[in-house]
């Protein structure tokens, strides 16, 4: 029976991203198994298969659909974040989970997907009548803010990935360059109005941002540590240094980690660091970077064989998405940017995010599968 269905099994699409995801995954179930034990690790396989089933049959889907699943998807992600603050679950000071039927998923992460399907159909749709900043607004960048404005008080880190993802939609749909920085010179002041008021009046700003403390923390930790004097570095940041020092250029080997049971969060935010650790610099450190930027190269190549102005910009897009968390995550180990929380893609212990990482993927793949479909608007 299991050979029967392997010899039904219709790879298609890009073979250069279905090699990338085989590869990370792979690293993923050795690098979970090494951190997390035997205990975490047949949840994680069965998180992984689950996602990969997904991006399978989702890659067969013809992306056209995508443009009506969007506004579906955007709609249920709204109730959803309202959710959150009504019966969300509190995991670790921070309310960003909810709970059904004994499973906890975080909205954010179905989110994160909607709202660039979404923008991606609006920007195809009404592309000719954003060339005029109300509609820009109308269409575009309301649906936006909705989305950040919801995800903003539990989880900064991300609020600031959706928009940023958000503006590289609109930069790739060649928006007025005008109105991108416009939009950009109002993102930095509201972020440092909440900076500001979270440090001048602490007691207020979290009462409407619960995690805003967390957030000023950090940041100071960063921007304020000397070189004599890093007692307020980030202790996490301190621990994964530490294992990229110990990997060196060869690394330990696998399984020989030396931080996994120090460095907290080894099995997700920091597995960057651990894998540093085992396989050294080349293998742990430059070459899933190596990675990241050739699936970020397929789905350039990708869009550039789409006639359909959607499956562009879902193609990049959603990659652009990936790729951006992937370096922020791996940034944040090697301490260049503060702590924020994002996972490893493809390679981090998680549920949600393994998920719709893999449905992510599935999509671009279905672009890839049936590049010179047009008529997406009919479905």
């Amino acid at each position: 029976m299991l050979l029967d269905f392997l010899k039904n099994i219709k790879l298609e699409g890009d073979k250069g991203i279905w090699l990338i995801v085989v590869i990370l995954s792979f690293l993923s179930v050795l690098l979970v198994y090494s951190t997390a034990g035997a205990n975490y690790f047949f949840g994680h396989l069965f998180k992984m298969s689950l996602g990969l089933f997904c991006l399978y049959h989702i890659h067969h889907i013809k992306f056209k659909y995508f443009a009506k699943i969007g506004v579906i998807t955007y709609l249920a992600s709204i109730i959803l974040l309202v959710l959150v603050f009504i019966i969300g679950v509190n995991v670790n000071g921070a309310s960003r989970w909810l709970s059904f039927a004994g499973l906890q998923f975080q909205p954010s992460d179905i989110a994160k997907l909607a709202v660039l399907l979404f923008m991606a159909r609006q920007l195809s749709k009404y592309r000719v009548e954003i060339k005029q900043f109300k509609w820009l607004l109308l269409y575009i960048l309301l649906p936006l803010f909705i989305i950040c404005a919801l995800i903003l008080p539990n989880n900064f880190s991300t609020s600031a990935l959706v928009f940023a993802n958000g503006l590289m939609l609109m930069i790739i749909s060649r928006v007025k360059i005008k109105y991108i920085l416009s939009i950009v010179g109002v993102g930095l002041i509201f972020v440092s109005i909440v900076y500001l008021g979270a440090k001048l009046n602490p007691e207020f700003t979290s009462k409407v941002m619960p995690r805003s403390a967390t957030w000023v923390s950090r940041v100071d930790a960063y921007l304020f540590t000397s070189e004599d004097n890093d007692l307020n570095k980030d202790y996490q940041q301190k621990q994964a240094m530490v294992a990229i020092y110990n990997g060196g250029v060869s690394g330990l080997g696998p399984g020989k980690s030396t931080q996994r049971n120090i460095l907290p969060y080894s099995s997700s935010d920091f597995i960057y660091a651990i894998m540093v650790e085992e396989y050294g610099l080349l293998i742990g450190g430059i070459f899933p970077i190596l990675l990241y930027l050739i699936l970020l190269q397929r789905s350039i190549v990708i869009a550039s064989k789409t006639e359909s102005v959607f499956g562009g910009l879902i193609s990049i897009g959603l990659m652009f998405s990936l790729v951006l968390q992937a370096f922020i995550n791996m940034l944040v180990a090697v301490g260049v940017f503060p702590v924020t929380g994002q996972t490893l893609p493809l390679i981090s212990m998680g549920g949600t995010s393994i998920l719709f990482t893999c449905i992510t993927i599935g999509i671009i793949l279905s672009v890839s599968r049936d590049s010179t479909d047009r008529n997406y608007e009919k479905a």
